[in-house]
């Protein structure tokens, strides 16, 4: 089997060295970073004749954007497949160059802190905040450097999870990480690419993908955790012939931590792919999420510090509330080589979210329906050319069955055009990039991008950017009827928005060398028309005058020897912004100064693995100007073992093993320690 994996990795090594070497006046696609075997696959692929136009072979990994569901063995600090990130560029761009500001996160690493969900996968990353709210079942939205979840655009697999204007649909708990082959991330402004709301930056998860042949490979494993948590899990795929296809399935429960808070989710999806030669390949991506939950609601007034484990802080607020959410979506591609190292690339995309809420003791029973529907084109020419295009057509159907004048209905479109141009001279590369898209709510927008890398030395590269993005008003913002939720508090929607606007930039450099590197990256963002809630009784949805974040980010990973390993990350964040109700900038809310991430592998001996996660967050406020309910700094402690013999892994684990009082939202409270163990068993393959 080791066999096998190491000629697949040098099959794969093979075609990204040619795909490199074509493009016209191109470096050497890894840099001096990369394993000291890249540079001789690169020249053996010219020499053995895989730098053909790819309309005379089967279309490849690194064309598709597609990758395995099973990587082969690789360094310890090699990047994933050994050369492929598609978000910064919307093609295969290696790893080994990438700037200060992408980062991609595997399932090796987020499976030390056991996650189970994307949104919890990311919440570790840099810059990135998941807040919570509860467990199984409640919303993970995330936003990057400071800014909203609107600010921040989710994809799958280059999908708009949420289109162009339904927010709550990039709910990350959704995606689990059976799914999962790995998740990019592009921090600052990407408008330039990628459309609307993409102010903070982009959370692109990349599926896994089957490219082998054989028997299919396949994943069970059962994990049982703290409030009667159970997970069931099953993942299988494998190619005959011209056709690849992967399938995976999890279901899990829970009876939760505060009152009312049972849970149960199920996921179900996969994809198929058929190679169809020099006509290209079609690919056929389905998913689908259900969602049964109680909702305890918010704690009013907040819970005291001493209240902690007991029938205070565990009570529900709303007893009797339940949530149903059911969300599908379907993906159909077609990929097709052209001459001239040139590819087409044709997708269609559609996903609909229902959620049904029901509350008897406060009279509420609505539910909502969001369609997201769209298509895109793109081209990838010859000396490094991209252009394309996209529709996308959200819609909104909001139904209040207890007083039907709340109900209402809405639509917003959205298309586009883009093009961008990799250029590289040596050891420098400028990536300039721009958008065009007209909103059917929020009109005309230009955004141009450009990205510089520049390798000064084998171990030292720069790198900067400066884009122009914006954010499009949600169905939300933009058409909500009055609503009268009782006790003198309304809210309405407002059709007159605007759009936001943001400058924002960055620059780094990096330190490399085979078993360690040190990145430090200051970026900053300028928000014009910045769109917030006004916080009185009769309240609605405002542009306010501008809001500035500046900060520094710090990345460290190193390998000190075959039995430890660790990396750490650190944001420092000021956002500062001028909110409805003030004439002068103060602090935004839920704006921490600074947050800390420190993950350790030990390894004492063979198939033996002790991990430890740390994450540190500085105190906030739930309102601007530093007031509402304070949330104070919290140190969160999580352990995770594993043992692994044959095709199994063991493994038990922990969080929050300090037994810390912590929340993310003020009046939802977080468990203390939470414990877990399961078992992970590899079939066939």
């Amino acid at each position: 089997m080791k066999k096998r994996y190491r000629l697949e990795a040098v099959f794969i090594g093979l075609t990204l060295g040619a795909a490199g070497a074509a493009r016209a006046g191109a470096a050497p696609a890894a840099t001096p970073a990369a394993t000291p075997a890249a540079a001789p696959a690169a020249s053996t692929a010219s020499a053995a004749g895989f730098g053909v136009a790819p309309s005379t072979a089967p279309l490849q990994v690194y064309q598709t954007g597609e990758t395995k569901s099973l990587p082969p063995p690789r360094g310890l600090t090699q990047a994933p497949d050994g050369g492929v990130f598609v978000t910064l560029t919307r093609t295969a761009y290696s790893p080994e160059r990438l700037p200060t500001d992408a980062q991609i996160i595997t399932p090796e690493e987020f499976k030390k802190y056991g996650a189970e969900t994307v949104g919890e996968a990311v919440a570790r990353a840099t810059s990135i905040s998941v807040p919570m709210t509860g467990g199984l079942g409640t919303l993970n939205l995330a936003g990057i450097r400071g800014a909203t979840s609107n600010q921040t655009l989710v994809l799958i697999d280059g999908r708009p999870v949420g289109g162009v204007a339904l927010s709550a649909s990039q709910d990350l708990s959704e995606i689990p990480i059976e799914q999962v082959d790995h998740i990019e991330i592009v921090r600052g402004g990407v408008s330039a690419l990628y459309g609307p709301n993409a102010i903070g930056g982009v959370i692109n998860v990349i599926t896994k993908r089957a490219t082998y042949n054989g028997t299919p490979l396949s994943h069970a494993g059962y994990e049982s955790a703290s409030y009667g948590r159970q997970i069931y899990r099953l993942d299988f795929g494998s190619r005959a012939g011209p056709l690849d296809y992967f399938f995976f399935g999890n279901r899990q429960w829970e009876s939760g931590f505060r009152d009312n808070s049972d849970a149960s989710d199920d996921n179900i999806g996969g994809n198929v792919g058929l190679s169809l030669g020099k006509a290209g390949k079609l690919l056929f991506d389905i998913a689908s999420y259900h969602s049964n939950a109680g909702i305890p609601g918010e704690l009013f007034p907040a819970i005291p510090v001493n209240q902690f484990d007991n029938g205070v802080e565990k009570a529900a607020q709303t007893p009797n509330a339940r949530q149903l959410t059911d969300t599908n979506y379907i993906r159909s591609s077609y990929l097709l080589p052209l001459p001239m190292n040139s590819l087409m690339s044709l997708r269609a995309f559609g996903s609909q979210r229902q959620v049904g809420y029901t509350d008897p003791d406060n009279f509420v029973n609505s539910d909502r329906a969001e369609q997201s529907k769209g298509g895109e084109v793109q081209f990838t020419l010859p000396l490094g050319l991209l252009v394309g295009g996209n529709f996308i057509r959200d819609r909104l159907d909001s139904r209040d069955h207890i007083t039907p004048l709340n109900s209402y209905a809405a639509s917003v479109e959205n298309w586009g055009v883009f093009a961008q141009d990799t250029m590289r001279w040596n050891a420098f590369t400028l990536i300039p990039s721009g958008r065009f898209d007209h909103n059917s709510t929020a009109g005309d927008s230009k955004n141009p991008r450009v990205q510089a890398i520049a390798d000064a030395l084998p171990w030292l590269r720069f790198s900067a950017s400066a884009a122009r993005s914006v954010r499009a008003p949600t169905i939300d913002d933009l058409f909500t009827p009055f609503t009268n939720f009782g006790g003198g508090f309304s809210y309405q929607g407002n059709p007159n928005l605007r759009p936001e606007r943001a400058w924002t930039y960055d620059g780094g450099f990096e330190l490399h060398q085979d078993s360690a590197s040190f990145k430090a990256t200051y970026f900053r963002a300028n928000v014009n028309d910045l769109i917030q809630t006004t916080s009185d009784l009769a309240s609605t949805t405002i542009n306010i005058g501008s809001a500035r974040r500046q900060g520094a980010e710090i990345e460290i990973s190193q390998v000190v020897n075959a039995y430890f390993r660790h990396s750490w990350n650190y944001t420092y964040l000021q956002n500062r912004g001028i909110p409805p109700g003030y004439d002068h900038p103060v602090a935004l809310a839920m704006s921490p100064r600074h947050t800390v991430n420190y993950i350790t592998t030990f390894t004492p001996f063979r198939h033996f693995t002790w991990d430890n996660t740390f994450q540190y967050l500085d105190s906030r406020f739930e309102g601007n100007d530093e007031t509402g309910e304070k949330l104070n700094a919290r140190l969160l402690w999580g352990m995770r073992f594993s043992y692994e013999v044959r095709q199994m892994e063991f493994y038990v684990g922990g969080e929050n093993l300090t037994n810390k009082h912590y929340e993310d939202r003020a009046g939802y409270p977080l468990p203390g320690i939470t414990a877990y163990g399961g078992v992970k068993l590899r079939l066939w393959g």
